[in-house]
């Protein structure tokens, strides 16, 4: 690391001395001229020397006939008046000269230390890795390197720069010196060059103070930003909005402004994350940013989180990652690449569309028409999923942790947009609150006849649903999830007719459309159960956890609601899964893991049948004996609370358990696995 660093310093030192040397040659070749030219004006003149001479002759000639006489002669020559004086060269000459004299100083003293600093560069790189062994490099380069520090080798550096800038202002003010006396016009234009030159270091200095992002500065603006900082003047905000004042030097500073947790940060984030995914034309380049997404998302870091948020629903077809990962993904479906490859980009994609199907980032209330537009993935996804499963066999338990957190999505979509409806109906019925409608629902059916037509093939629609959930069949396929969106759309016109304020008198309507939310839920509800005892039959159907299985069925159960009615069936079955999961096999370990059936124990409060209760309480019991848990203890006593009281009275009587669970226990032919495999693949009449 250390090596890394020095070499980056030592490059960057030597490319500023290598402009420095070149800029100083020039320089010094240009400023000689002009005073070639210049210094001339400091000798005396020839002519005007005589001059001077015959001048004082004629004074002293003047002096000795004014002594031997009382009246002075009246005839004393022109150059008895001139000043002796005269011959010493002008102010602006002196001026101009020392000044360009002071410039070809600088400049040449730039060029020196210049030198210098290569060799001096060279000289402590050659140092610090002149011994073979690795510890004496370090501890060899960590004296050296702070003697850098104590001597402020970094601080010289920048002042070089700075001397050659000086040099260069000498110049032209020695020019406005040189031409004043020549020619008004060109000393005037010279400075106003000067004084325009000023104005814009000036601004180009003290600009960096002021924005660290600016990639305009001069070396005297590291010199105000310390004086600023022990003057105690710049301030800064942190992420909470506190002002507080800098302490930091000013690169240190850049980086803090550059890396803080902000929302510019975020905006600046997602800019340049779009530019990359939008330069990434090929599958192959796509694929690596891809990799990282599970990560990510799986990371502590909130930011980059609700940037893959961003990246989801982006505008930009080329950026959106929901139209991205299905087009990469439908490339490993059509055999035209490398089986391996095609394996391994797959594996890529699922991994990530499980992970962002997980992400959850709060938003704001947003109304029920808005909120599929925030769907990370659409029912077509299931289409792709089974190609990919077809083309790809080896992928079937990617593919099916992938399917249910989608199916899950699209049903805690619907979820909310039916409560949303309710929470709307519900304040039409609150007389103290006004009926606000807005022009964009403008109701389409009026008429009584059009309100009954749509109930009546709303019922309709739901009766088909719930016939599909009590066959409990397979939510993963884009039929059914088809089925809930069309009988949402009923449901939005009926809730839209009822916020008429014409209809919305008709208590009866009001409240008929609030029972057919109800049924609506409830349906939904009791669909999400089966998918998730789907999702643990297939795990039990496996040799092998489908991918990230504790996650994926923890977010199945996450949004099912116990207080709405469970039926008898998915009960029954549930407790079937649960004495197949902690049967324990012959290296007495259990079917599942223990977090997996945590979970499961934790559902059983869905068990509202005494005959069901019972049998789950002589499950756990059993599983208790070699696997105690907590989890196994409070699922225990919250069964044993949801039992009647004069059952719960006998359950101390361990051969009544022990016939209720024999008498209730099913066959082991009929096993949880063959009888979802029967339900999926029933016998053709």
């Amino acid at each position: 690391m250390s090596e890394k660093y020095d070499q980056a310093m030592v490059q960057n030192w030597k490319g500023d001395m290598d402009a420095i040397l070149i800029f100083a040659g020039l320089f010094s070749a240009s400023v000689t001229a002009f005073i070639i030219e210049s210094y001339k004006s400091l000798n005396p003149d020839p002519a005007n020397t005589s001059v001077v001479i015959l001048a004082q002759i004629s004074q002293q000639l003047a002096s000795i006939v004014n002594a031997s006489s009382a009246n002075p002669s009246p005839f004393l020559p022109e150059y008895a008046t001139l000043d002796l004086g005269a011959s010493e060269p002008p102010v602006l000459s002196l001026l101009c000269n020392m000044l360009w004299f002071l410039s070809l100083g600088l400049s040449l003293a730039c060029a020196l230390s210049a030198t210098l600093v290569e060799q001096w560069a060279r000289h402590y790189l050659q140092a610090t890795r002149s011994k073979p062994a690795p510890q004496d490099r370090a501890r060899l380069r960590a004296y050296l390197f702070e003697g850098l520090e104590k001597y402020s080798m970094a601080t010289m550096v920048d002042v070089i720069p700075t001397l050659l800038h000086t040099s260069l202002f000498l110049f032209f003010a020695g020019l406005i010196a040189f031409l004043t006396p020549i020619n008004t016009i060109l000393a005037r234009l010279s400075t106003a060059m000067l004084v325009l030159c000023c104005v814009l270091y000036i601004l180009v200095t003290i600009n960096p103070v002021f924005d660290l992002s600016s990639p305009y500065f001069t070396p005297l603006s590291s010199l105000i930003w310390f004086l600023g900082r022990k003057l105690q003047v710049l301030h800064r905000h942190d992420v909470d909005g506190t002002k507080a004042p800098v302490l930091a030097r000013m690169s240190e500073a850049r980086e803090l402004e550059a890396t803080d947790t902000t929302s510019q940060r975020d905006q600046r984030d997602i800019q340049a994350t779009c530019w990359t995914i939008s330069a990434l034309r090929k599958p192959r380049e796509i694929e690596s940013f891809i990799e990282v997404i599970p990560s990510v998302v799986s990371g502590l870091d909130y930011s980059a989180k609700w940037l893959m948020d961003a990246l989801m629903h982006h505008e930009d077809i080329n950026v959106n990652l929901s139209s991205r990962l299905p087009r990469l993904l439908a490339t490993c479906a059509d055999r035209l690449i490398d089986p391996r490859v095609a394996e391994r980009r797959a594996i890529t994609c699922l991994k990530s569309i499980w992970s962002l199907t997980m992400l959850s980032i709060p938003k704001p209330s947003a109304q029920h028409t808005s909120q599929r537009q925030n769907l990370k993935f659409k029912e077509d996804a299931f289409s792709l999923f089974r190609a990919v499963q077809i083309a790809l066999p080896s992928l079937q338990n990617y593919v099916l942790s992938a399917s249910v957190v989608v199916a899950r999505d699209l049903m805690d979509m619907q979820v909310d947009r039916a409560i949303a409806l309710e929470e709307q109906l519900m304040g039409i019925q609150e007389p103290e609150q006004p009926t606000v409608i807005s022009s964009e629902e403008t109701l389409r059916y009026v008429l009584s006849s059009d309100r009954s037509k749509i109930q009546s093939d709303y019922k309709i629609i739901l009766e088909r649903m719930s016939a599909r959930v009590s066959q409990q069949k397979i939510w993963t396929t884009a039929h059914p999830h088809v089925l809930v969106e069309t009988a949402f759309v009923y449901q939005s016109r009926l809730a839209s007719l009822a916020r008429n304020s014409a209809v919305s008198r008709d208590e009866s309507f009001v409240s008929e459309v609030l029972q057919l939310n109800r049924m609506f839920q409830v349906a939904l509800n009791q669909a999400g159960f089966n998918l998730a005892l789907q999702y643990v039959a297939d795990i039990l159907e496996h040799q092998s956890l489908p991918h990230e299985a504790f996650n994926t069925i923890r977010r199945t159960f996450f949004r099912i609601n116990f207080g709405m009615p469970i039926s008898g069936e998915s009960q029954e079955r549930l407790l079937n899964y649960l004495e197949e999961a902690v049967e324990h096999t012959s290296s007495w370990s259990t079917r599942l893991p223990q977090a997996i059936i945590d979970i499961l124990l934790g559902l059983t409060r869905a068990l509202t049948e005494t005959k069901l209760i019972l049998r789950a309480i002589g499950t756990i019991e059993r599983y208790s004996r070699y696997t105690p848990s907590d989890a196994a203890r409070s699922c225990l006593a919250n069964l044993e609370h949801a039992l009647p009281s004069e059952i719960r009275i006998y359950r101390s009587i361990d051969f009544l358990g022990s016939h209720i669970y024999a008498d209730a226990r099913p066959d082991r032919l009929s096993s949880p696995r063959a009888t979802w495999n029967a339900v999926r693949n029933p016998p053709k009449p």
